[in-house]
């Protein structure tokens, strides 16, 4: 197995591979690549012994092995981009709903592909949750954490990606959106080094901004309204994403209906904990395909042989 780690965060899976190493995988059997994605990939497409490819990255990336790998008939299994909703019943319990959906869109400062990127909420409780969000988005520490250790979000990981963020703010506003936490970096001079932007809640969206229609992969929470459950699941499904969705409601026909409807590999119902060892975990429509995570994501490694032996004449015979 050869692990090939992102170039912008390439000293975790480092740490990892060789804490097994140390721990005594025998030598070769686990190796670590650095470099150009590009390059590496093309090496992989050269060497006859690559016989599985598995990735976790962009939706563009993802095409583009598909592009490379797809003369060679070899698997492939990618898990890619997503633009995760989040339906916000009006039966929901709202303070436990704006806590989770607080962690699951600002965790990591966004940057997790089953991050909340969209927010349906029934019209009727609008105004009540949007206010106890933004209350635990105030709340929220944010500095480095090899100063004092206190913060509940760092920067983001590279001033490209904080761009893009800024962008999509940017086109919401234009759009006619309204910030009501954030949409700015933060002020002070413990900021000035770092890509800090504070996370942030945006109101009145609509599905033409590009913060609905695009991976933003950073801490922002767009909400939008919406007055039937067939309404909302027309607007969770209305994207080329399909990795993971969100539901909040005490109601059980409105769980069985709307889990059911949505078009999406993971759906959680009043809680954010997508990624489950027992659990298959598989992107739908461009968030990529094949499994991890449970049973099957070991059958993505595995080849199957049918073994036929005769035992008489009877047997032989068609």
């Amino acid at each position: 197995m050869i692990v090939k780690p992102p170039s912008a965060t390439p000293l975790a899976p480092y740490a990892f591979v060789r804490a097994l190493n140390d721990g005594g995988m025998p030598p070769g059997v686990l190796n670590l690549l650095t470099g150009s994605g590009k390059s590496l990939a093309e090496a992989f497409v050269e060497d006859s012994r690559v016989a599985k490819i598995a990735m976790t990255g962009s939706t563009n990336t993802g095409k583009q092995l598909m592009k490379m790998f797809g003369p060679r008939l070899i698997r492939i299994s990618l898990e890619l981009g997503g633009q995760c909703p989040a339906i916000i019943c009006e039966d929901a319990d709202l303070e436990k709903t704006a806590a989770l959906i607080t962690y699951k869109a600002f965790r990591n400062m966004g940057q997790s592909c089953s991050s909340v990127n969209r927010i349906y909420i029934h019209e009727s409780v609008k105004d009540a949750f949007v206010a106890k969000l933004k209350t635990r988005a105030e709340s929220l520490r944010i500095g480095d954490a090899y100063t004092d250790g206190t913060e509940d979000v760092g920067p983001m990981t590279t001033a490209e990606q904080r761009a893009v963020v800024e962008e999509h703010v940017r086109d919401a506003i234009a759009r006619g959106g309204r910030v009501i936490y954030g949409g700015q970096r933060p002020q002070g001079e413990q900021f000035a080094k770092g890509n800090f932007y504070l996370p942030t809640i945006l109101n009145n969206v609509t599905h033409d901004m590009k913060i609905m229609r695009e991976e933003t992969f950073g801490p922002v929470a767009p909400i939008m309204t919406f007055s039937s459950l067939k309404e909302a699941v027309g607007y969770a499904n209305d994207t080329t994403y399909g990795l993971a969705a969100y539901v909040f409601t005490e109601n059980l026909s409105n769980t069985v209906y709307v889990s059911e409807a949505l078009e999406a590999g993971t759906v959680c119902v009043n809680n954010v904990s997508v990624n489950t060892v027992y659990a298959p975990y598989e992107g739908w429509k461009e968030s990529g395909f094949g499994f991890e995570l449970s049973p099957r994501a070991i059958e993505e490694y595995l080849h199957q042989k049918h073994i036929k032996i005769a035992l008489d004449e009877e047997d032989a015979c068609c």
